[in-house]
């Protein structure tokens, strides 16, 4: 059960990282349509545009660390401060990722607010999981010293 879970999410994140890539190669085109159908959008395509890479940006990061974490899931490594410190940089993407997309909801494109609310919902959990994960680290590491 195990191995088909570190499967499943191994795929997701493959998928996710070709997702936002192909949201990078698509984003010109869909942006240049979109803003087309609001009048007096395109004027906010400067702000737009490099919002919306730079969460793409932030996305891929966190896939990234995702992948490692789960090498160290795989490997039986999880409880250590490198799995923090990965916890930490994803729940970090997320959170900037949430704040970046708040400007975008005043920019017409309303289903930013419900993305940013999630991403920052993400991120402070994620934070939780990361002190949970730390504390745990320490106290196998005072067990493993005691025996």
């Amino acid at each position: 059960m195990k191995r088909f879970s570190l499967f499943l999410s191994y795929a997701f994140c493959v998928v996710g990282f070709l997702a936002v890539l192909g949201m990078c190669v698509a984003f010109p085109i869909v942006g240049v349509r979109f803003l087309a159908t609001v009048p007096g959008a395109e004027r906010f395509a400067l702000v737009i545009y490099p919002l919306t890479y730079l969460i793409f940006t932030l996305v891929l990061v966190a896939d990234a660390c995702l992948v490692r974490l789960l090498n160290g899931i795989r490997k039986n490594r999880f409880f250590n401060e490198k799995s923090v410190r990965l916890l930490l940089n994803i729940s970090w993407a997320a959170i900037f990722a949430g704040f970046l997309a708040i400007p975008l909801f005043f920019l017409f494109i309303r289903e930013a607010l419900f993305i940013s609310f999630v991403a920052l919902f993400m991120g402070v959990v994620l934070r939780v999981v990361a002190q949970v994960i730390r504390k745990a680290n320490e106290i196998k590491e005072e067990n493993d010293a005691t025996i």
